[in-house]
């Protein structure tokens, strides 16, 4: 059968370029194993930017730019101010999280390039470092000294393998205007939006230091919650005859939703216009702490603002209103230069009236004392 094989010329033809076509793919295999061990074995982990660490404290300006896809690049940046504060100018100033940009500059700062990897253009999609420019989804980051820019990053994928033997995370980078990509060692914040970077700092005021809430204050049907200092449950204090509360759970949800709660964004106080009719909230501290706050807008897009003050008569028990005072100047310089974008559920909640925290009042609730009161 070999030798009827051998006299096919065509057949014959056939099988030794087959032969020779296994023996150049293994000849090749072997090449290029050695070739990636060979690189492999003299490459030496170093930082991505020589030195950048030791000069991190000449940063005053960190821009991220992001693709949108069809529509563009998004940037994001953020600056030292006059104060030394890190802020962002796309929010008129407002300050952003000082945790996330330490994290940003040491992250950039002591990242390592831990292994070579491809410097061909063509497959750096591939890794996720393909410029937002160019509709990829790398993550620009450049550190910046007034003009002069100190580094720049293009940030990838996360790898399968996404720790190291040391347990540090890998990424895929390469340096900004460079073919050569890396697997680096690090970690850095990688938020796409300027309102995941704002510094989250609302209205902190402690639970147990709530004494009273009032929702639609200064109308002629406000809902005034408070509790007796020590007690867990908020009540309605202005509660109308033949009604009664839905329940404690739902009324200290009302009373303590602002405390529990974030902002969805942030423009600076003169942006929005509040009509003397704005719905308005105060919420009242045994400490003496008395903070304002007014909402306006539309389609459950509610903004509010705030004013904080101190009120002696507020005062419960041992409470001294020095501190609140105190607490009062902290909210209004984090406060009251700002409008608030509040989250739906937060506008749902500080806009509840009578009408829907009560019921009409049954038998049962005769025999119910509120928090607060006792049988005769």
């Amino acid at each position: 059968m070999m030798q009827a094989l051998w006299n096919n010329k065509p057949q014959r033809n056939l099988v030794v370029l087959a032969v020779a076509t296994a023996i150049a793919v293994i000849a090749a295999t072997i090449a290029v194993v050695n070739d990636e061990s060979s690189v492999r074995a003299n490459f030496t982990p170093h930082p991505l930017f020589e030195n950048l660490e030791n000069r991190l404290d000449r940063v005053d300006r960190i821009v991220y730019t992001v693709s949108r896809g069809m529509n563009g690049v998004m940037t994001i940046e953020m600056e030292r101010d006059g104060k030394g504060k890190w802020v962002t100018p796309l929010r008129g100033g407002y300050p952003v999280s000082d945790a996330l940009v330490k994290k940003a500059l040491i992250g950039v700062g002591q990242m390592e390039a831990y292994e070579p990897r491809t410097a061909n253009p063509e497959w750096h999609r591939n890794l996720g470092l393909l410029k937002p420019e160019d509709i990829g989804s790398a993550v620009r980051v450049e550190f910046f000294t007034g003009d002069e820019r100190l580094a720049g990053l293009l940030v990838g994928k996360v790898p399968e393998r996404a720790v190291d033997v040391k347990g540090e995370g890998l990424i895929y980078v390469r340096r900004d205007g460079e073919d050569e990509s890396f697997l680096a060692r690090g970690r850095l914040p990688l938020f796409k939006t300027v309102n995941e970077w704002l510094d989250s700092a609302f209205v902190d005021i402690p639970h147990e230091n709530l004494a009273r809430v009032t929702l639609w204050a200064g109308t002629e049907r406000p809902v005034v919650l408070s509790r007796i200092q020590g007690e867990e449950n908020f009540s309605i204090e202005n509660l109308p005859e033949g009604r009664a509360t839905r329940g404690a759970p739902v009324v200290n949800k009302v009373a303590t939703a602002i405390l529990d709660s974030g902002f969805d964004d942030v423009a600076p106080a003169a942006t929005l216009d509040f009509p003397e009719e704005s719905p308005k909230a105060i919420f009242e501290t045994f400490d003496g702490l008395r903070l304002r706050m007014e909402m306006a807008g539309e389609g459950g897009a509610l903004w509010a603002k705030f004013e904080a003050e101190t009120d002696p008569a507020l005062v419960s028990g041992d409470g001294d209103v020095a501190s609140a005072g105190k607490r009062a100047e902290e909210l209004n310089e984090r406060l009251s230069a700002w409008t608030y974008k509040l989250p739906q559920d937060l506008g749902n909640q500080l806009t509840q009236t009578m009408d829907l925290l009560t019921r009409e009042a049954g038998p049962a609730d005769a025999a119910t004392p509120m928090p607060g009161q006792e049988f005769p």
